[in-house]
């Protein structure tokens, strides 16, 4: 073979190996890139076959990548979202470590510490030191302006706030947390335009529609509260505190009937009807609208919620007087004096007011 015979023929070999090399680099790129995973792979197949298999995925590929820190934060977040504080933690301290994306590792553990652990204060702090990686960062404005808002700083979390909304002005989140945090500073005017942007974001939003209904009663304006209340009621099905809130609105609008109703509403939840006060409440609504019938009702569970209170067996013995029980209204103005000695001028009122009991008059 010639000279240039075996330059061509090695030009070829040297070729065809590049070429193969070429192709094989390819293959094992787009290998790579089909088994690459992604959060969205990850949460597919936690909903799809729950949180056990998800973490098994990811620990068979930290076993083969330990130092991947991009599992570590997927592994972190998905512990998060199964409710595992420590070992969301755990992984997101190993992201952080291991040097990635320290502002979303951070505000991971933001998270963690406040809607897992209920400390507030602390996922503040840690939405700041997300900050501190990239102050454009909007979601830590949001979440540190959640911590604020449950720590009771409302100036903070206003702040926080206004900042995610110009960031994210399309996002009803900012709007919300503006909302709830001027309504607490008693920026009444800043609250109602806040919450008038959120509903033009979320017009279903039943939360909101509340919310603006309180804006509008502490202004004094009870029959748009009342409107507020009523579209919240629909939307929701009901909430206990709706129901409230419409009761005192319509009780400032003099509209009794709506209040006495409205406070019946609200017993059908655990956490009103658990406790006297409310059936307090509820049964001198009712009276004032001549509902002897489930006033009486609202006064005897009172009684049986708090025997030791004066005012239950104060109210049940008006109610029982006015449905021509004397004898039982008898009993409670006595079990009233016993337990609140300063009531026996008042008692002592109604009780003349039934007249004399059965057995003197019998005795005449």
């Amino acid at each position: 073979m010639s000279r240039n015979l075996k330059l061509i023929a090695a030009c070829g070999a040297c070729l065809a190996l590049g070429l193969a090399a070429l192709f094989s680099g390819l293959r094992r790129a787009e290998e790579a890139r089909e088994n690459a995973v992604t959060w969205p792979l990850v949460e597919e197949l936690a909903l799809k076959d729950g949180y056990g298999p998800a973490l098994s995925f990811l620990d068979e590929r930290l076993a083969l990548h330990p130092n991947d820190a991009l599992l570590h934060y997927y592994r972190a977040r998905l512990n998060f979202s199964s409710g595992s504080g420590p070992a969301a933690l755990r992984d997101a301290d190993r992201a952080i470590a291991l040097g990635y994306a320290q502002e979303i590792s951070h505000l991971l553990k933001a998270l963690v510490h406040g809607r897992l652990y209920g400390d507030w204060k602390r996922q503040a702090e840690l939405a700041s030191k997300a900050l501190t990686f990239d102050p454009t960062y909007a979601d830590a404005y949001l979440i540190r302006a959640e911590g604020l808002y449950a720590s009771g700083d409302h100036a903070g979390c206003a702040r926080d706030a206004a900042v995610f909304a110009r960031m994210e002005p399309g996002s009803p989140d900012g709007w919300e947390y503006s909302l709830m945090c001027l309504e607490k500073l008693g920026d009444l005017a800043g609250a109602e335009a806040a919450g008038l942007k959120l509903l033009d974001l979320r017009p279903s939003s039943h939360a909101a529609l509340w919310r603006l209904g309180r804006v509008h009663a502490a202004r004094g304006l009870h029959k748009r509260a009342i409107k507020r209340y009523s579209e919240a009621i629909r939307l929701s099905g009901g909430r206990p505190q709706y129901y409230l809130d419409r009761a005192r609105s319509c009780e400032a609008e003099g509209d009794l009937s709506c209040a006495a109703w409205d406070q019946a509403s609200a017993m059908d939840w655990n956490e009103v009807s658990s406790y006297a006060t409310h059936y307090l409440v509820l049964g001198a609504a009712m009276h004032r609208v001549g509902e002897l019938g489930p006033g009486l009702e609202a006064a005897q569970k009172a009684v049986s919620l708090a025997p030791l209170s004066p005012a239950a067996y104060r109210l049940r013995a008006r109610l029982r007087a006015e449905t021509g029980d004397a004898a039982g209204a008898r009993k409670d103005l006595g079990k009233m004096t016993a337990l609140d000695p300063a009531l026996a001028a008042e008692a002592a009122e109604i009780s003349a007011a039934l007249g004399a009991p059965a057995s003197s008059r019998r005795s005449q």
